[in-house]
């Protein structure tokens, strides 16, 4: 499966709080959070693209 441009910038912000050494649930709330507002953006707004993001 291929990733959107949002979802690929999301699981690098993810990666990026691991190198933080960000605690497992921290990571897991970060993760859950940012997924229901990509859903949203998509579903409410139909962003699939990081330029549309303001």
């Amino acid at each position: 499966m291929k990733l959107s441009e949002l979802e690929f910038h999301l699981e690098d912000f993810l990666l990026y709080c691991q190198s933080k050494n960000l605690s497992p649930k921290t990571l897991s709330s970060y993760e859950q959070s940012l997924k229901l507002f990509l859903a949203c953006l998509k579903a409410e707004h139909g962003a699939e693209d990081v330029q549309r993001v303001r």
